[in-house]
């Protein structure tokens, strides 16, 4: 049984391409989900001392969207229930009149409910599973091998991140968005540095095809900078994947995957400029040198 949301947008939630920008979809799921919650009379925080929390997303970017389409449909519905969460699947789509319905992104999220006094998750009580398990749905979204991370070596890109008080949520940590947010510039300044080095003249357009991202640690406010690890996992003909760490010192609080797709003026993939495949296939190899 989906529960569907009529999501606004907003100017602000474009980039300077005037479509919207792919971090803006993981917010977009945030509030179809809390309205899912709502009409079901569940809060955020199940008990006092609780949060739901999210311990994975996955999101598939299928077409753009621009301000235009709006409203923005997300249908959502719980794909799985297990013993201490539960997975939700989301499809985001735009419908004009007289035009089949356009997909602009499907995705999933791993919630479970967290005991901030004792710092884990606990189990779904008999009651929470059986509301969770009314109708439902397989995930739309492709699954991907798992792997176990390779070292990193000494070429991996590193990057500061400070955190800003407008990035907190309502149970007192960095908002799950927020890491993306700091995973996209991290990712952005290593794939610039590669065009900048490259000096190639023309339009470059690498857009954003997925990204999966697994929280693992929570995030503060503080005076002191986390830092962003990033590297070139894989280079294939027209597109790129990175992997990424968010990191207190030695603590890994998030890990991400995004692959990122060269396009043309028609939307279509098309393969990169051999100088710019030649470096990011440097920075993927240097990226797994022994420090």
């Amino acid at each position: 049984m989906r529960h569907v949301y009529e999501c606004p947008m907003r100017r602000a939630d474009l980039h300077p391409g005037g479509t919207v920008n792919n971090v803006v979809f993981a917010d977009y799921l945030q509030e179809a989900r809390l309205d899912l919650l709502r009409r079901h009379d569940t809060q955020v925080s199940p008990q006092p001392g609780e949060g739901l929390v999210v311990v994975r997303t996955t999101l598939e970017y299928l077409a753009p969207l621009r301000l235009s389409f709006a409203p923005l449909r997300i249908e959502t519905w719980v794909v799985e229930v297990r013993a201490a969460s539960f997975t939700l699947g989301y499809e985001l789509t735009t419908h004009a009149d007289g035009e089949e319905p356009l997909v602009h992104a499907r995705a999933t999220t791993v919630l479970t409910p967290f005991v901030f006094s004792a710092n884990r998750p606990r189990r779904l009580t008999a009651e929470e599973r059986s509301r969770l398990a009314v109708g439902c749905e397989p995930s739309t979204v492709s699954e991907v091998e798992r792997r176990r991370p390779a070292p990193w070596g000494g070429g991996a890109f590193t990057r500061p991140v400070h955190v800003r008080f407008s990035d907190i949520d309502l149970l007192g940590h960095v908002n799950n968005v927020r890491y993306l947010d700091y995973l996209q510039d991290a990712q952005t300044d290593l794939a610039v540095g590669v065009f900048q080095e490259a000096r190639i003249n023309g339009t470059v357009d690498l857009v954003v095809a997925r990204t999966d991202i697994d929280y693992l640690g929570q995030m503060n406010l503080r005076p002191e900078p986390y830092l962003v690890w990033g590297r070139v996992e894989e280079v294939g003909s027209s597109s790129v994947t990175y992997e990424l760490e968010l990191r207190d010192h030695d603590r890994v609080m998030a890990r991400s995957r995004v692959v990122s797709v060269n396009i043309g003026d028609d939307g279509r993939a098309v393969p990169m400029h051999p100088r710019h495949h030649e470096l990011f296939e440097e920075r993927r190899e240097a990226a797994r040198l022994t420090p």
